[in-house]
């Protein structure tokens, strides 16, 4: 006999029915009514609330909005607008390289102080508020000992006469040049090439360098005042090769130097030295050696050939240091400017960030620390300027930069 199918359905005082219904517990309810009124429920209401209530289509409240652009005719700080000397230009940037005793503002030192002080950079230095011992220690090692004296880009010369444009300037140099009152450099593949771009859809802030060359000039008697210097460090060396070689011949370091003063002197505009035939004032391989060592003249390199001609520039002892400084500043402000939507950014804005602010709205003073050691923000932005990496407008709320397009 088959047994019976059996059916199962839930009775009606099942535990499932139960708990599907609210509890009628006093303390339940006053349970539930409580979490209503409770200050972490109430907030995240209201956040919802105010997230739920945006359009989907809106951009985000953290995308700034483009900056509205008055005109281009900026008037910068350091700008000469009439056809003053270009060596009174290469002055403003000496003059004006430090943010402490700079005169273009007065961040940290007055206009008082600073006269007071008489150009003594260790007293500025030491008198700077917030920054301990150590970093300016760092700061007087690295200005003394490691940076070279004098040196600057022609970029920050065409910023300074922007309004002239750059064939005025390289006019201009050309001049000062041939006339023995300026010496100019070339430096190759020394220009960082900075790519923005997107990879899988993420911005790549990747740094190489190489393939762009760098011109930097100095006053030509800074540079002799350089190569006499040296010789008087090789004086004992120079003085004993006098008794034993023929000082024409290169018989060390402090002879080979002497050799080169002349050279630079009777070749004002020369950018590589000859090789070979000391009749026609070349070098040979001993004294290249010798000036390789020292600083003056180095191998030109060639990323995109191999090296075939071996021609030796002229060059600034301790200039890659120099370069070290002016590409750090590009980097740091194309990283800076590559953040916002449309890659640009009030210059107040630029100059909180160069110092880094405390929750107090204090400086941290970040630009007086290593890299750039007191370096000041208006070469930054002069040096990128000039050579194309940003552009400068006014706004009704102050100067912006953006950048180009050319990194």
């Amino acid at each position: 006999m088959t047994p019976p199918k059996l059916q199962y359905s839930a009775a009606k005082t099942s535990s499932i029915s139960k708990r599907s219904s609210p509890s009628s517990s006093p303390i339940k309810k006053f349970q539930r009514s409580i979490k209503k009124i409770l200050p972490s429920q109430k907030l995240y209401s209201q956040a919802l609330a105010t997230k739920t209530s945006k359009p989907s289509s809106s951009s985000s409240s953290s995308s700034p909005d483009k900056l509205e652009i008055v005109d281009y005719n900026v008037e910068l700080d350091y700008q000469l607008c009439r056809n003053e000397d270009i060596m009174v230009a290469i002055d403003t940037i000496l003059n004006n390289r430090w943010s402490e005793s700079t005169s273009l503002h007065n961040h940290y030192h007055t206009r008082d102080e600073i006269i007071a002080a008489q150009g003594n950079m260790e007293e500025l230095i030491m008198n700077l508020k917030g920054l301990g011992m150590g970093p300016k220690v760092d700061i007087l090692k690295y200005r003394t000992h490691q940076l070279p004296k004098g040196l600057i880009t022609t970029s920050l010369l065409y910023s300074i006469y922007e309004n002239r444009g750059n064939t005025f300037v390289d006019r201009i140099l050309e001049t000062k040049i041939r006339q023995g009152e300026i010496r100019k450099f070339v430096i190759t593949n020394a220009s960082p090439v900075i790519s923005r771009s997107n990879t899988s859809g993420q911005r790549n802030n990747r740094v190489t360098y190489g393939f762009e060359n760098v011109e930097v000039v100095v006053k030509a008697e800074m540079y002799l005042n350089q190569i006499r210097n040296s010789q008087l460090e090789l004086a004992p060396e120079l003085a004993a090769s006098n008794d034993i070689v023929d000082p024409k011949r290169g018989g060390n370091r402090g002879s080979s130097l002497k050799k080169f003063e002349e050279y630079v002197i009777k070749n004002p505009t020369a950018l590589f030295i000859n090789i070979g035939d000391e009749g026609d004032g070349g070098f040979n391989n001993e004294e290249l050696s010798h000036l390789v060592s020292l600083g003056f003249v180095t191998l030109t390199s060639n990323h995109l050939n191999e090296i075939e001609s071996h021609q030796y520039s002229i060059s600034y002892p301790n200039c890659g240091t120099y370069l070290k400084l002016v590409n750090a500043g590009r980097v740091w402000l194309v990283k800076l400017l590559s953040k916002p939507k449309y890659k640009e950014m009030l210059e107040e804005q630029i100059v909180k960030k160069w110092e880094g602010t405390t929750l107090q709205g204090d400086s941290k003073m970040n630009n007086f620390r290593k890299p750039f050691y007191g370096y000041d923000l208006n070469w930054v932005l002069a040096d990128s300027h000039g050579s194309g990496i940003v552009e400068v407008f006014n706004t009704p709320v102050g100067r912006g930069w953006r950048l180009t397009g050319k990194v």
